[in-house]
């Protein structure tokens, strides 16, 4: 009972970008994250897990890195619980698995992961821990646990020896303690817990022999009630002779409907949708078995069809629905691929007047859908509808839930029209469920009924009746979003509170923060102590608040310090009022409407702050971008005025749009060049456009800029390699090395280079030998693993190169130009030297490596090496290793593979005493 999800689209409230800024600090940690969702975005498993285990160590260790620290402990766990995240994969190793999650609730008290975490303690059956987390996970309300320790005393627990033995209980049966369990939940109101305690209760008193003689009788009777009336079969049996597995049977006596299920499996609960599901163990995540029974009004002009659909989310999958008819039931099947879960799924849905099943077989590849075949089939023709032996007011069966479960299907669907018509019905028959459909309907921005004043009503009386706490939570959100009530907002948050609502620490922190209270103050202690319970709840929305608060240094000094700053602005301190200003944009101590932060902003302008204007313009180009305003457009003026005032440190987007203004209000050929080359030395591509538009040939001055956008490259900014692009393919001859006094070109059919004539250079298809005095460049060529066919794929290799070496010591970012860039290492272990310099393009990689026990004269050849490197130039064909090369890997392809043991590129951060080129 309760709400469906759309309390999570309530959202957390600060979206500044001051915010997402301070959560996100320009430091080694930031780095290191960035480079692991990297990693994981190319599927480099190994190096991936490795970068993810040390920013848990940090996070772990370090407050201000919480965040980091969890996210990375739960993906972890979650890569070795199930085999993969996202794009990375892993030896599914449950113990690992645990011990992540661990870590994690030492750190969070989150209920969700205790109770994942005991279930994984069940799995590799230690029973005490998973209990003790079980209990820890109901603590916190998780309606799933309760089930879950009810389900262990009502069956026992017995360990399984790697043959499938089983010892006698480790935690025997206790129908007693399984029933306690089970009613702690249903005085909540759970009708799952209802349930299980009425099938507790009736057992006690009936002895339901279904799973021996009797199913037997039911089964004949139903068949030969079928072939009586001469209805033609049309399913896949499986021949008896050659079935693998045992099966048990399963009797849901409330709903009235019978079905074989593997002996031993489990009954689960889905985490995410609160789902029941059959599986091989609680967390086995490759097959499982959904079996859902539902009823609908006899008016219902819903087909079976749809709710095939419906019932698997599968409207936009390609879905061949076939009849399927049984011995004992008649439906339709499908078995499809769905590309959103990533899933293979084989449905049947069963009909007898007006009661369905959707039965769902959800499969983690289509190739475990055949390994699983057997159970598809056995289950599916094995289903059966039959009387109920056991009245629940929870059941499907009920008049008053059958017009909830159709209300909710149109609500789902986006039909407001009939979901209130059908809730209205529903609630006319006593449905609850159906009170809480009504409040969405209310307050659910997309619905013709959207009434603020209706959804109060509503949720204040069902509040009255339950004190359920997200009534409470929603309630004062609506007090504080909507109605801006704050006072009204502070009691409805305070009363969640006391009832324990995990959020709602999070909006009394940002009360106090801001002074949202009677007495207009700020307090930092109590924000701060909201706001650290908030994070301890796993939310981390809570953190920039907390370091805004840190900052200051005691928290009590909080609304002091802002007076402060209000006086300094009184009295014209120029500096401070555009602090005030950006403080109030972000949402820094202030909530501030825009109209006062146009004020500030404009104050700030008054007093002299250059800056001001500058940021100012930035604040009114996102709220005139931003779609359906139709303001005035006053951006450009202010960047415009911050430009006339000598303001230096204009974006190179900005600043684009304050030279074409002013070109386009007149100047000459010339000052419209010099305005290009001004915001083109930034890295700006359009900018790059209007310099080659207006120039024929080479010059010293697009020779500068090309060398300088080469250094914004090597700062990170990938767009330059664009900007580089753009004047290489205008003048080809940037990449053309050509002979002089001092040097030659050596070349085979996939490179050029320009080496000093004083040299002596030997070179093959694969690479080669340039020697000078008594050290050695040595030098090779190798495949690239990917497909680089844009400039965002080339993009994204530059970026992995410069995640990994941007800041390392004895490293530099090196850029021979737009389609050839890599890096550099210097390192040096028992006495030997060597720099190391891997250039990437978009058709192949190479490897250069200059040794020398000398470091002196590793030294004294080293910028030689490195300018012998950046002539490097592509012939026109791709190389393609062959032989034993073939096998071979450097560069990107250990990248790729994730196999390199010193760094993630063949150029090793780590001190390596290797000889030679050596080829991993």
């Amino acid at each position: 009972m309760g709400f469906s999800d759309f309390l999570n689209k309530i959202p957390f409230v600060r979206t500044g970008s001051v915010a997402t800024q301070q959560a996100e600090q320009a430091d080694n940690v930031d780095r290191q994250y960035n480079k692991a969702k990297e990693l994981i975005e190319h599927g480099i498993s190994e190096e991936a897990i490795k970068a993810l285990d040390s920013i848990a160590d940090i996070g772990s260790m370090e407050t201000r890195y919480q965040q980091y620290g969890c996210e990375a402990l739960k993906i972890l766990g979650e890569v070795f619980e199930t085999g993969k995240y996202s794009n990375i994969k892993a030896r599914v190793d449950h113990e690992r698995a645990a011990k992540y999650y661990e870590r994690y609730i030492n750190i969070v008290d989150d209920g969700n992961m205790l109770y994942k975490l005991g279930l994984l303690m069940l799995d590799i059956q230690n029973f005490s821990k998973a209990i003790t987390y079980l209990e820890r996970s109901a603590d916190h309300n998780i309606t799933q646990a309760y089930m879950r320790l009810g389900d262990i005393y009502e069956k026992g627990l017995n360990r399984v020896d790697e043959n499938g033995n089983k010892s006698d209980f480790i935690i025997p049966v206790d129908l007693e303690k399984a029933k306690s369990w089970y009613q702690k939940l249903a005085d909540k109101g759970d009708d799952k817990a209802k349930a299980a305690v009425e099938r507790m209760e009736y057992n006690e008193t009936h002895a339901d022999s279904i799973e021996f003689e009797e199913k037997d009788k039911i089964y004949s009777e139903i068949s030969e009630r079928r072939k009586a009336k001469g209805i033609e079969l049309h399913y896949k049996p499986n021949d008896a002779t050659t079935l693998q597995y045992q099966y048990s049977y399963i009797h849901d006596q409330v709903e009235g409907y019978i079905h074989k299920l593997p002996k031993d499996w489990v009954k689960s609960i889905d985490v995410d949708t609160d789902e029941e599901y059959y599986a091989p163990s609680h967390t086995y995540s490759d097959f499982a078995i959904y079996v859902t029974y539902t009823t609908v009004p006899k008016d219902s002009e819903r087909k079976v069809d749809d709710y095939l659909l419906y019932m698997n989310d599968a409207y936009e999958c390609e879905v061949n629905i076939t009849p399927y008819i049984t011995e004992y039931a008649n439906g339709i099947s499908a078995r499809f691929y769905h590309k959103e879960m990533d899933k293979g799924i084989v449905s049947f849905v069963f009909k007898q007047k007006n009661r369905w099943a959707c039965l769902r077989f959800i499969c983690s590849t289509m190739e475990i859908m055949e390994q699983y075949n057997e159970i598809i089939f056995e289950v599916a023709n094995s289903f059966a509808f039959i009387i109920p032996t056991l009245l629940s007011d929870k059941s499907a069966n009920r008049t008053e839930i059958q017009y909830y479960n159709e209300a909710l299907y149109y609500y789902n669907m986006g039909n407001y029209d009939k979901a209130m018509d059908k809730a209205a019905i529903a609630l006319q028959y006593g449905s609850t469920q159906a009170s809480y459909l009504l409040i969405e309907l209310y307050y659910d921005e997309d619905s013709p009924y959207r009434d603020i004043d209706k959804t109060l009503s509503f949720a204040k009386q069902l509040f009255e009746s339950n004190k359920d706490p997200d009534l409470a939570f929603l309630i004062g959100t609506i007090y504080d979003q909507q109605l801006k009530d704050c006072a009204e907002a502070l009691a409805w948050y305070e009363t969640a509170d006391r009832l324990h609502h995990k959020r709602v620490p999070f909006y009394l922190g940002r009360f106090f923060y801001y002074g949202l209270v009677s007495s207009g103050k700020r307090d930092g202690e109590k924000a701060l102590s909201y706001l650290k319970r908030a994070r301890d709840n796993g939310i981390f929305e809570a953190e920039p608040y907390i370091r805004d608060i840190e900052s200051l240094g005691d928290p009590e000094s909080l609304q002091p310090t802002v007076e402060a700053w209000e006086r300094a602005v009184a009295e014209g301190v120029a500096e401070t009022a555009l602090k005030v200003a950006m403080n109030k944009k972000e949402q820094v101590f202030y909530l501030a409407s825009d109209e006062e932060i146009e004020a500030a902003f404009l104050r700030a302008i008054e007093l002299g702050s250059v800056q001001a204007a500058y940021e100012y313009g930035a604040y009114c180009e996102t709220k005139e971008k931003q779609e359906g305003y139709n303001g005035p457009i006053k951006s450009l003026d202010y960047f415009y005025k911050a430009y006339e005032q000598g303001y230096q440190e204009f974006s190179k987007e900005y600043l684009y749009q304050v030279i074409e203004h002013k070109i386009s209000s007149g100047v000459s050929d010339e000052d419209k060049k010099r305005l290009y080359y001004d915001v083109a030395s930034k890295g700006s591509v359009p900018a790059v456009k209007g310099i080659l538009e207006m120039t024929d040939a080479m010059n010293p001055e697009l020779d500068k800029l090309y060398e300088g956008l080469k250094e914004i490259v090597k700062s990170g900014d990938a767009e330059a390699l664009s900007a580089m692009h753009l004047i290489e393919e205008k003048f080809k001859e940037l990449l053309n090395p050509v002979e002089d006094d001092s040097n030659k070109v050596i070349q085979n059919k996939f490179f050029r280079l320009q080496v000093p004539r004083s040299c002596t250079a030997v070179i093959n298809d694969e690479g080669g030998t340039i020697r000078f005095a008594d050290s050695a460049v040595e030098f090779a060529v190798a495949e690239m693993p990917v497909s680089v066919d844009t400039d965002e794929e080339y993009n994204k290799v530059f970026n992995l190169i410069y995640n990994e070496y941007a800041g390392e010591e004895n490293s530099e970012i090196i850029v021979a130009n737009s389609r050839m860039v890599g890096s550099g290492m210097l390192t040096r272990k028992a006495g030997n030297n060597k720099y190391s310099i891997l250039l990437i393009s978009t058709r192949n990689q190479y490897l250069f490596k200059l040794s020398s026990i000398d470091r002196r004269e590793l030294m004294r050849f080293k910028d030689q090496a490195l300018r012998i490197a950046l002539t490097l130039v592509e012939s026109g064909e791709i190389y393609v290793a062959t032989g034993e090369r073939a096998n071979k890997q450097i560069g990107l392809t250990l990248l790729m593979s994730g196999s390199g043991d010193g760094g993630m590129l063949s150029i090793s951060k780590d001190d390596e005493d290797d000889e030679g080129l050596v080829f991993v």
